[in-house]
């Protein structure tokens, strides 16, 4: 029977309402020209067979195809056909050797077909036949409960079986729907989690497998799964590590009991000062033991409660990488390390990097980005980073050096970017006709701005500003002496920066990471200033071009300023711009869709 649909979904529906005249025991759905195949066989039936078409989904009835029953199996319309004693049974349409009121013709909706196992009056003992043996009239079949096929250890992290129904008797919703509940684990994302169909899974690590619910009113519930027998003890885990751990850090059994800030612990069978599930009673193969770093719900890396009330947990950041631990301290990369492939995954405050996988929609190219090392796939010309494990910290560069020499480099990089300088109004006594070159695509932000991309290869600016001859100048905003609570500007005329060198002796290095102001007596930057904004005026808007760092002296004469150059790190800053916003939503997006019993969003 072939039908118009409008989606998967839709066909799906179709088929689950039998008429009388035709029971749908499978479909497929044809994309690509909007057909719902209804079809009165499944894989058991004769000739049928299995093939394998683009644009085409198939499914069949899980009720005609599995060999468990949920409950009492009243729904079971699977192929069983022999006693728990291995009996075979009589047909259902048959009266010899045993004579029976269940016809089939009467009872339609029971699906009595064939010698099958059935349940047609929901009795507790399961399903049932009559027998071909004349001694014995009827007898359970002794199917097994979906609960009981394959057991679950521990939490059920790694369960696999086929039970899908809640514990109160609720079907589950298919893990790749989101319907009728939103939620963040589809199977893409979480390829190793078995979200098949809509099966019980823990994919979060929660206390046992559970999953989404059908019921509008219910979002979830957890799952009725047999226990595999006694618990392994915590010496059973034969990739257990103890000075360093792998991977998320799952089997870590160490004895690390502070936060990298000093902090010690809470103890995992304590409540106070922060109350948790995450006993060593409920979670009993976690190693649970003390206050010891853990990770017991599958976080990036150990972690514990801490006995600060103020702060509930912690990353234990400072217990190394097993695969990291050997990493010779001499590693580093050439030019701007977009070909860097060594197997550093810390960033340069020592936070460990996040999965790359995980970000797979951040905008960087994929390919080279392993598990979570270090790289550089948008070329940023500061060198390789990493998105990090600290939710509040989206990325950051890793703690990698330049090569002194490219020719004895680790990885070394056989492309090289062209180096751009920029030129600036300098002191009326240094050529006062030089031109300030700023950016066309600046983002603006009220009446300042902050540049986007200056100079990068793949760009080209297209605007030059030429300010005045007679005054060459931009201001320094600042505190002053920093005792009369307001800010205070000064004029002050650009250098070059080979100029500003040239002043200082070529004591400072003065790179194309810096611009140089001032240089006349008593009007510069202090000590105090330290931080504050070097701006420029461009027609009606005003332009951060530098921001001011540590010099020599104060307001010195021919003692030019040396500040930030906010241009070089137009790229850095386009990137915490990306970034962070994209943090904002994921973290509405997680508060909106986060069950209420994680012990991380608490």
């Amino acid at each position: 029977m072939v039908k118009n649909s409008r989606s998967l979904e839709h066909c799906a529906r179709k088929c689950s309402k039998n008429k009388k005249t035709f029971t749908c025991r499978a479909f497929y759905f044809d994309h690509q020209n909007r057909k719902c195949h209804l079809l009165p066989f499944d894989r058991f039936m004769d000739s049928a067979h299995r093939e394998h078409r683009v644009n085409f989904d198939l499914y069949e009835k899980k009720d005609y195809v599995r060999e468990c029953i949920i409950g009492s199996g009243v729904n079971y319309k699977g192929r069983r056909a022999v006693t728990k004693a291995k009996i075979p049974c009589q047909s259902w349409t048959e009266s010899f050797p045993h004579e029976h009121t269940f016809q089939p013709a009467r009872l339609g909706k029971k699906d009595l077909n064939g010698n099958f196992c059935r349940n047609p009056k929901n009795e507790s003992s399961g399903p049932w036949c009559f027998t071909t043996d004349p001694e014995v009239r009827h007898q359970e079949c002794g199917l097994p409960q979906c609960s009981q096929v394959e057991c679950m250890r521990c939490n059920g992290e790694d369960y696999k079986g086929p039970m899908d129904h809640t514990e109160s008797g609720k079907e589950c919703q298919r893990w790749d729907s989101s319907k009728p509940h939103r939620h963040p684990y589809q199977p893409k994302k979480y390829p190793d989690k078995g979200l098949n169909d809509n099966y019980c899974r823990n994919p979060d690590n929660r206390l046992r497998p559970w999953c989404y619910t059908m019921d509008p009113q219910t979002p979830w519930e957890y799952c009725n799964i047999s226990v595999c027998g006694e618990y392994p003890g915590n010496d059973s885990d034969v990739d257990a590590t103890s000075s360093c751990f792998r991977e998320q850090g799952q089997s870590y059994h160490g004895t690390v009991s502070v936060t990298p800030s000093g902090v010690t612990c809470q103890r995992w069978d304590s409540q106070f000062p922060h109350n948790h599930t995450y006993s060593p009673q409920n979670y009993k193969c976690k190693d649970l033991r003390e206050n010891y770093c853990r990770n017991p719900d599958g976080a990036e890396i150990p972690w514990c409660f801490t006995t600060d009330p103020n702060q509930r947990l912690a990353f234990c950041t400072h217990i190394p990488r097993c695969e990291t631990e050997n990493i010779d301290t001499e590693d580093c990369y050439g030019d701007n390390g977009g070909n860097y492939t060594g197997n550093l995954s810390k960033t340069r405050s020592g936070i460990p990097c996040g999965l790359w996988a995980n970000h797979s929609n951040s905008g960087e190219s994929s390919v080279g980005l392993e598990r979570n090392l270090c790289r550089n796939p948008d070329q940023d010309k500061h060198g390789p980073w990493c998105h990090t494990t600290d939710p509040s910290i989206p990325w950051d560069y890793c703690k990698l050096k330049r090569c002194k020499n490219t020719k004895h480099c680790l990885h070394p990089i056989s492309v090289s970017s062209p180096i751009h300088s920029y030129i600036y109004p300098t002191l009326p006594f240094i050529q006062p006709t030089s031109t300030l070159h700023l950016p066309s695509n600046a983002v603006r932000i009220q009446n300042t701005v902050f540049i986007q991309s200056l100079y990068h290869p793949q760009y080209t600016p297209t605007s030059t500003l030429h300010l005045p001859y007679i005054d060459p100048t931009c201001q320094v905003i600042n505190n002053g002496d920093g005792y009369e609570g307001a800010l205070k500007a000064v004029s002050l005329p650009m250098v070059s920066n080979d100029w500003c060198s040239e002043l200082h002796n070529k004591t400072l290095p003065v790179t194309d990471s810096k611009v140089c102001a001032g240089g006349r007596k008593d009007q510069g930057v202090c000590e105090r200033d330290y931080g504050g904004p070097l701006v420029c005026q461009e027609r009606e808007s005003k332009v951060i071009v530098g921001v001011s760092i540590h010099g020599r002296g104060c307001a010195l004469a021919r003692r030019p300023a040396i500040f930030v150059n906010v241009a070089y790190y137009s790229g850095w800053i386009h990137k915490v711009f990306i970034h962070y916003s994209r943090l904002e939503e994921k973290l509405l997006e997680e508060a909106q869709t986060k069950p209420l019993h994680s012990e991380l969003y608490h």
